[in-house]
Formats: C-alpha cells, sequence, structure tokens
C-alpha cells in the first residue's frame, strides 16, 4: 500500500514526509550549504584534533614498516608493507571521526530539517553531555567490527601455522564470513549515534533502538550509505589527485630502487605532516556530508516506522505560527521514545 504523501516543508532542507534516496543525498549537501559554519567548521575542529593524535603515531608506524626493507625484500613483500601502510593509526583513525561526527552534527541536521537556524554554541550545549557516550559508542563499534573480520581469520591463519593444506580455503571462507557479519553490523547500527544524541540513550539502548529502526529496511539503508560512499569517494579521489602531486610515491614506506632491490624511504614528520593534512582536507568535506546522510536516514526511519513526519509537520507549523515548542517527538535531544 502506497503512503500518502504528506506537504513538504517550505523552509527545511527535506520534506516533512517519508523521503526518496536522491532527496536524503540532496538534503545532507543543502544542510551543509545552510550551517556551513556549523557542518564544515566543526567537522574541522573535530578532523584536526584527530591528526593531531595521529601524526606521532602515524609516524612511528611509517618508521616501523620503512625498516622492514632488507636484502630479502621482493617485490611481494615490498607490496604487502605498503598495503600496511593504508593501514596506518590515522586512517582508523578517521573511521572514529566520521562515527563521532554523526552524533555531534545530528543536532545541526535535525534543525535544518524544519529550517531552524543553529550556531556551533548550541551544537556544543546540546551535544557536550553526551560526548562520552559518543566516544564510547564510536569505540564499541569499531572494536565489533574490526573484532569480526580478526575472527574470521583466526582459524585460517592457525591452519596456516601447522602446515595445512586447507589454510587457505578456511582462510577466505572466514574472511568472506567476518565481512558479511561487520556489514551486517555495521548497517544494523549505523543510525546508533542519532539515537544517542535526540533520543538520549545510553550506549546499549543506542544501539538496540537503531537496530529496531533499520529492521525492515536493511537493504534500503545499506543502498543509500553506499551511494553516500560513492559520492564521497568522488570528492576524495579529486583531492587525492593534489595529494599525489605534492606528496606522490613517498607516502609509499618502500621503493623499487628499479635494479631488483628495494630500500625504505626516509620517513620525516615533514613526509607524515603533510598526508595527515591533506587527510584532514579530505575528512573535513567528506564527513560532515556522510554524517548529514546518517542522520537524515535516521529521521527517514522514524517517519516510515513511526508517523513522525506527522509531528515534525506539526512542529513546523508552530514554529511559522510563532508558536513552536520543543514538543515531545521533535528532533531536539532527549526527546525520543525510549526504546
Amino acid at each position: 500500500m502506497s503512503q500518502p504523501t504528506r506537504p513538504a516543508s517550505p523552509t527545511g532542507v527535506v520534506p516533512l514526509r517519508p523521503l526518496q534516496a536522491g532527496e536524503i543525498l540532496d538534503g545532507a549537501v543543502t544542510a551543509m550549504r545552510a550551517n556551513p559554519g556549523v557542518m564544515l567548521g566543526l567537522s574541522a575542529l573535530v578532523v584536526t584534533l584527530g591528526q593531531v593524535v595521529a601524526i606521532p603515531l602515524d609516524y612511528v608506524y611509517l618508521r616501523f614498516l620503512a625498516g622492514l626493507v632488507d636484502d630479502n625484500t621482493t617485490l611481494g613483500s615490498g607490496s604487502g608493507i605498503n598495503d600496511l601502510a593504508l593501514l596506518r593509526p590515522g586512517v582508523l583513525l578517521n573511521a572514529l571521526i566520521v562515527s563521532l561526527l554523526v552524533g555531534l552534527l545530528t543536532v545541526a541536521v535535525s534543525r535544518a530539517a524544519l529550517g531552524r537556524p543553529v550556531t556551533l554554541g548550541e551544537v556544543w550545549r546540546l551535544t557536550r553531555p553526551r560526548l562520552l557516550r559518543l566516544v564510547g559508542l564510536a569505540l564499541v563499534i569499531f572494536i565489533v567490527l574490526f573484532g569480526a573480520l580478526a575472527l574470521g581469520m583466526v582459524p585460517g591463519l592457525l591452519l596456516a601455522a601447522a602446515g595445512s593444506q586447507a589454510a587457505a580455503l578456511v582462510l577466505l571462507i572466514g574472511i568472506g564470513a567476518g565481512a558479511a557479519l561487520a556489514l551486517n553490523r555495521w548497517v544494523a547500527w549505523s543510525l546508533a549515534a542519532a539515537a544517542l544524541v535526540l533520543e538520549d540513550q545510553p550506549v546499549r539502548r543506542a544501539l538496540k533502538r537503531s537496530s529496531t529502526l533499520v529492521k525492515g529496511g536493511w537493504w534500503r539503508v545499506l543502498g543509500i550509505t553506499l551511494l553516500a560512499l560513492l559520492v564521497s569517494e568522488v570528492v576524495a579521489a579529486v583531492l587525492s589527485v593534489v595529494q599525489q602531486a605534492v606528496i606522490g610515491s613517498n607516502l609509499s614506506p618502500v621503493a623499487d630502487n628499479g635494479d631488483g632491490t628495494f630500500s625504505g624511504h626516509h620517513v620525516s614528520l615533514l613526509y607524515v605532516f603533510l598526508g595527515a593534512l591533506f587527510s584532514a582536507a579530505v575528512q573535513s568535506v567528506v564527513s560532515p556530508f556522510a554524517a548529514s546522510v546518517m542522520a537524515l536516514q535516521y529521521l527517514d526511519r522514524r517517519m516510515r516506522r513511526e508517523g513522525w513526519d506527522i509531528q515534525l509537520a506539526l512542529n513546523a507549523r508552530k514554529q511559522r505560527d510563532g508558536l513552536a515548542t520543543t514538543g515531545a517527538g521533535g528532533p531536539e535531544p532527549g526527546n525520543g521514545p525510549a526504546a
């Protein structure tokens, strides 16, 4: 049965009704344009603080990888070391930052859905009491997802250490199973940060609340998230062209000398700093968009499952009439249902 059409909000970044995928993506961009100081400014601040932590860790890690190069290094092992560089601490830290930003920017996006202005100070005031829980939530999701991948590899690695011929097959199956579990949880918990902030939920109940909202729309949430990631990757790829022109192959710890020998690049703090600078620039642009998409998906799932669009439309109408209040069920922190 098709859902009845609800009137769109004339002032918000999205219509106040269940949203189409294109409306969510367009709304995310519109929210960034409506609040550039908050969206881009807060993102730049959080990403910069993350890079301050990541720079010394990346420096030590990349120097370690470069030190692995010796006379026994081959093309295969050199490529493997360079692949390990892609998993440096700064890259993993960015995954945590995006999850944290979803919670921090949810307030701005939810206000933008009703056409309400929001300041950086207001976002901080509303999210500060929940900041430790947001960090804890990001860590829990990060540990569970990477733990699923790691556990999937354990049987194959044990068989490989024992010299079993079935090790490769078991490792492949284990990685596939671990990746499937990680993907399932990643989608099911993708709305947890928004639920934590807007409904003032503790970490465990935010995870449960997200799973409840995603239920029945898992493939839809995955599809829209992948579309958002595709758009983000296009932007990141453009910025990476500039990065390669400035830093080039020095981002790789292993250099091919062209005569069958390999050497480790001299890893300097300047080189690590430049890499962190470009990474921060990319994340400052990409992260607000990804966070906005997830926040709008949270609104969409509540409108689809709970008819929240009716309450949102009522609140928007009160606002236009000069009678707006923070009514129960509106997109304000602490007003969601206690799942």
